[in-house]
C-alpha cells in the first residue's frame, strides 16, 4: 500500500479563511505533507474557478462544509452546491450521496469558550440521522477552543504550550463512533479547521495558528493500492476511494510522524487492512505495526480489549467485532500524548453482512 498525508477541513478566503489555494499548498508543502480537502463553508466557488489540482508536490481537493448553527457537515467530492438545513440534517446527507458523495459529520461535540467567537459553537445534534459516510472524530480547532476555558489558561495556551489542550478525540465522539460502527461501517477522520485568522491589536498583529502549523498536528492518512500519478482525476478517485472505504487512520504527527502504522488481519487466506470487513471462518490473526514505540490498545466494539507499550504486536483473536487501535505517545517531561486512531476492521459472524 502507497500511504501519503492529508489535511482535511480547512478554509480558504472563499470563506471565513484567509488562505489562498496557492498560499494554502505552499504551506502544506513546508510542513511535509500530501494533499489538503478545503471545504469552505457553503460554497463550491473555488472548484468553479478551476482551483482544484496539483500545486507542485501538493494536491489540493475541493468540498465545501454545509450548515451554520449545528449539524456541520463536510460534503467531499460533489460537483454541485448544496444549501444549509440544520434543522433537517437528513436532506442534506441526502443531497450529498445523491451526486454520489462522501459526508463526515464535523465536530461533532465541540463545547466551545466564552473567550471565542462569543461563546458559539457547533455541534451535532441530530443522531438519527443515517446514510453519512462517516465522523471527523478529532479536530483540532475545536479542541484547542474547548481548552480555552479562562483567560490566563488561553494566554498560556496560546503564546506558551499549545499541545497542552490537546488531549485526543472527545470520548463521546469515540463512544457514538464505536456505538454506529456495530450497526454498519464508519468511516473516522481527523481535520484541523484550519482558517488562519489574524487578529490585529493596535500595533500588534498574529496569526492564529497559521496553515502550516496546523498541517503538522491533527492529519488524515490514507493508504492507497498504487501511487499518486500526479493527474488530478485519478489521484482524486484514489483519495476519495481510500476515505470512503476507511482504508486511512487520523494521526496527530506534531511529536513525531504516524506514517508507517499499519493495522491489519487475516482470516484464513483472506486479509484486510482498515476499513475492511472479514468473514470469520476461524481464528483471526491482526498485526499492528508502528514507527516508533508507544502504548498501544486494541479496541474490541469501544472497550478496551488489551494493551500493551510495543512498535509491533501479533496477536488472535476468535470473537466477531469492531476491532480498531489507539495509540499513546510518549513526549517531554514525562507526558504522553494521544497519536494514532485507526479505522476499524469488522470481523463478522459467517452469514451476516458488512454491517454488524
Amino acid at each position: 500500500m502507497y500511504e501519503y498525508i492529508g489535511n482535511l477541513h480547512v478554509h480558504s478566503l472563499y470563506s471565513d479563511g484567509t488562505g489562498s489555494m496557492e498560499e494554502i499548498a505552499s504551506a502544506a508543502a513546508k510542513a511535509g505533507i500530501d494533499f489538503v480537502i478545503v471545504t469552505d463553508h457553503g460554497t463550491l466557488q473555488a472548484l468553479r474557478e478551476g482551483k482544484e489540482g496539483w500545486y507542485k508536490e501538493v494536491l489540493i481537493l475541493i468540498g465545501m462544509e454545509i450548515n451554520r448553527p449545528c449539524n456541520h457537515y463536510l460534503a467531499l467530492n460533489i460537483e454541485r452546491e448544496i444549501a444549509d438545513n440544520s434543522q433537517d440534517p437528513r436532506k442534506v446527507i441526502d443531497a450529498v450521496a445523491s451526486q454520489q458523495g462522501l459526508g463526515f459529520i464535523a465536530h461533532p461535540h465541540e463545547k466551545g469558550s466564552k473567550l471565542v467567537l462569543d461563546g458559539d459553537f457547533f455541534p451535532w445534534v441530530d443522531w438519527e440521522v443515517d446514510g453519512y459516510t462517516g465522523i471527523e472524530i478529532w479536530n483540532y480547532s475545536s479542541q484547542f477552543r474547548d481548552g480555552a476555558t479562562s483567560l490566563l489558561r488561553s494566554l498560556y495556551l496560546g503564546l506558551v504550550d499549545p499541545q497542552r489542550a490537546i488531549t485526543g478525540p472527545d470520548p463521546e465522539t469515540l463512544r457514538i463512533w464505536d456505538e454506529k460502527a456495530q450497526e454498519k461501517p464508519v468511516v473516522g477522520i481527523g481535520g484541523s479547521d484550519a482558517h488562519a485568522v489574524k487578529v490585529t491589536y493596535g500595533p500588534l498583529s498574529r496569526e492564529v495558528f497559521p496553515y502550516e502549523y496546523l498541517f503538522r498536528c491533527v492529519n488524515t492518512h490514507v493508504l492507497l493500492p498504487e501511487p499518486l500519478s500526479g493527474k488530478l482525476e485519478q489521484d482524486k478517485k484514489l483519495i476519495y476511494q481510500a476515505l470512503g472505504s476507511g482504508h486511512c487512520f487520523v494521526a496527530f504527527d506534531y511529536y513525531r510522524w504516524g506514517k508507517g502504522f499499519r493495522f491489519s488481519s487475516r482470516v484464513g487466506d483472506r486479509q484486510g487492512i482498515m476499513g475492511d470487513s472479514l468473514e470469520l471462518t476461524g481464528p483471526a490473526s491482526l498485526e499492528i505495526t508502528l514507527p516508533y514505540p508507544a502504548k498501544v490498545r486494541l479496541m474490541r466494539n469501544g472497550i478496551l480489549l488489551k494493551q500493551k507499550r510495543t512498535c509491533r504486536w501479533e496477536l488472535t483473536v476468535d470473537q466477531p467485532g469492531v476491532y480498531r487501535v489507539e495509540a499513546i505517545l510518549p513526549v517531554r517531561y514525562w507526558r504522553w500524548k494521544p497519536w494514532l486512531y485507526s479505522n476499524p476492521i469488522y470481523l463478522r459472524e459467517p452469514g451476516i453482512g458488512a454491517g454488524l
